[in-house]
């Protein structure tokens, strides 16, 4: 992937938050959202929640999206002793396409739960990724710290790391993004 031409290459405009397993990295996605929002910014993007359906024991993971008008499970009810990845790539297929309206729509950030196995992979939500970079919409997303190599791998140096600190990460999303009047 390459800068968008006329592109200030002193601003990198991806971000990856790196985090251990068990970390909570969701939580500080959700702040952060609130907070740019709060802020007046135009986000787009999708959150990652756990979620027990009715009637069943094994949770979900669901996106919702940051503009509020959608949620979609992503992972496959394989049965219980099913193993191996349960994501289910039509629902990613889905989630792609509408981030990608939303980034056509406007947005001054896209925020993205995960840059994981489907991304490395070249899959996933890398598409939408590469389309917000494209638009000149800084990306931020988590980083699973087993997935950090392709997460470099994918961004050839337009992109940086961040710790998962709540000023750090606001720090760089103020960098990155357009001034915006806070409301009075």
């Amino acid at each position: 992937m390459s800068l968008p031409q006329g592109s200030d290459q002193s601003r990198l405009p991806l971000a990856g938050i790196v985090f251990k397993s068990k970390e909570p990295v969701n939580s500080l996605l959700e702040d952060v959202s609130r907070t740019l929002a709060v802020r007046g910014l135009n986000l787009a993007g999708v959150l990652q929640q756990a979620v027990i359906p009715e009637g069943r024991a094994e949770k979900n993971v669901c996106l919702s999206s940051l503009r509020g008008s959608w949620q979609m499970p992503v992972l496959q009810d394989r049965g219980q002793h099913a193993q191996g990845c349960r994501l289910d790539p039509h629902a990613i297929t889905d989630v792609a396409g509408r981030l990608s309206a939303d980034l056509e729509a406007g947005a001054d950030i896209l925020i993205v739960n995960r840059f994981g196995r489907a991304e490395s992979e070249g899959y996933g939500l890398r598409q939408v990724l590469e389309q917000a970079v494209c638009a000149e919409i800084p990306v931020l997303l988590a980083v699973r710290e087993d997935y950090v190599s392709a997460w470099e791998d994918f961004h050839g140096g337009m992109g940086e790391l961040l710790p998962l600190d709540r000023d750090t990460v606001l720090s760089w999303c103020d960098a990155v993004c357009e001034p915006v009047k806070s409301p009075a």
